[in-house]
């Protein structure tokens, strides 16, 4: 009997890879046992998720007192579930959301199938490290009905929350946070404040990024009164499926609790020692971010770029990396890494670079800087479309959302016009080894 997904992962999980990517538990480390007698559906002897039975209520309960927000789902669906709640929960058909251009793909599809129009606002660039560094100003369009933002973003840098909730407050809009990456924010000191504290209006985390729980567990925090539970909860219905797994709303349930338990002064330090000694030793920058357990590794020294580093280090070393970008790789730590991860990462990387030279040429690779761009996707979204190679497609109206993905932060956004920016940025990536969502055989769907 063939089994290609199962058969595969079942290999990859026997190889005991050393893990610096999601899902947080880390190759079932820090799973909570038994999550498959979890496996049921919606019987009187069990659970309803979506209908907030008395077990429900109380693991909701839990879970809004521990991040001290007014009301917190469980959600079975990521933080794209989380997402799409948010926006259709405050917005209205014909509205404009405001969002950072890192916003993820899902902000677009969202705005795509509510019919809501987009007005992407441009970020600031670090030049040493080519990521983006936050909102390049705080100027929302006047005619903004909210504004999201993602913080912090893959590169664990966050946003002046404060900040932009004082903006929006002084507009009378809601500000929603994707903090999909920092769930695990309330769990030290020394990590950044989370936005549920900081005055955003509603927030989404995935449990599973950087907390031990199953991949698509995530929560839903409502912190504002200008939220309409009511409609939160039929956005929730609409956008998750109504037989929603319960190892998912149980994984996340645990990982709530095990988060008060949980000392993250501990990995922290190994995070700083072993980005202490990488600095010293090789010509490897670590970026300077908000969140000490995403270690943002810079080989712009070296002739190389980050996605060979990525796959050297997981076809010869074994290792896992979140996400490589042109110069960088990312890696997601948590408390259920051990201290030989970083050992077996160090070595691996000290092998690596000495045998690379470095860089001969000046590095000269921007990356595509979006300005101010406006969209409505849902005016194209259920149009008419064809196929045509990326190269014939500039003037044209995109039909579908292209973007390299991880991140998943859209380059080409559906219902704008597609630029030779964006088609020269976007084979750049394609040459460079990017993984391109949204392409078909290097063509790109447009508009007729």
């Amino acid at each position: 009997m063939e089994t290609p997904i199962y058969t595969r992962l079942n290999e990859y999980h026997r190889k005991n890879r050393i893990p610096f990517a999601m899902p947080g538990h880390k190759n079932l480390r820090g799973l909570a046992p038994d999550l498959q007698r979890c496996d049921v559906t919606e019987l009187s002897a069990t659970v309803d998720l979506h209908h907030e039975d008395e077990y429900v209520r109380r693991a909701n309960r839990l879970l809004s007192e521990q991040y001290k927000t007014r009301r917190s789902f469980i959600l079975t669906g990521g933080s794209t579930a989380g997402v799409m709640a948010m926006l259709a929960s405050t917005l209205k058909p014909g509205d404009t959301l405001a969002a950072a251009a890192n916003c993820h793909i899902s902000v677009i599809n969202a705005c795509a199938v509510c019919g809501f129009r987009l007005v992407l606002l441009p970020e600031t660039l670090d030049k040493k490290f080519l990521v983006p560094r936050g909102l390049a100003g705080l100027c929302i369009p006047e005619e903004a009905s909210a504004l999201i933002v993602t913080s912090p973003n893959y590169y664990g840098i966050t946003e002046d929350i404060p900040a932009l909730a004082k903006l929006c407050r002084r507009r009378g809009i809601p500000l929603l946070v994707d903090e999909a990456h920092g769930a695990h924010f309330i769990g030290s000191r020394s990590f950044p404040r989370s936005a549920v504290e900081l005055g955003a209006d509603m927030v989404c985390q995935s449990a599973h990024k950087t907390l031990n729980a199953l991949t698509g567990a995530a929560y839903l925090h409502i912190c504002s009164e200008k939220i309409n539970t009511s409609r939160v909860k039929r956005a929730l219905l609409a956008f998750q499926s109504s037989s929603p797994s319960y190892p998912i709303a149980a994984s996340a349930d645990a990982a709530r609790a095990v988060l008060t338990e949980t000392d993250f002064d501990i990995i922290i330090e190994e995070c700083e020692n072993f980005k202490e000694a990488v600095s010293r030793t090789t010509n490897i920058r670590v970026l300077d971010n908000d969140d000490p357990t995403r270690i943002v590794l810079c080989f712009s020294e070296y002739d190389i770029t980050g996605y060979e580093i990525l796959c050297m280090l997981s076809e010869r070393c074994g290792i896992d990396a979140e996400m490589a970008d042109l110069i960088n790789i990312v890696l997601i730590a948590t408390p259920w890494n051990v201290h030989n991860d970083f050992m077996e990462l160090f070595c691996a990387l000290r092998e690596i670079t000495e045998r690379i030279g470095e860089r001969r040429d000046t590095l000269s690779l921007p990356p595509y800087e979006p300005g101010l761009i406006a969209a409505e996707p849902g005016a194209v979204w259920f149009s008419d479309s064809e196929f045509v190679p990326l190269e014939l497609a500039e003037g044209r109206t995109a039909s579908a959302p292209v973007a390299a993905y991880p991140p998943g932060t859209g380059i080409i956004i559906p219902g704008a016009e597609i630029s030779a920016e964006q088609i020269g940025y976007i084979n750049m990536l394609r040459e460079a080894g990017a993984e391109i969502a949204g392409m078909r055989d290097g063509e790109i769907e447009v508009s007729v």
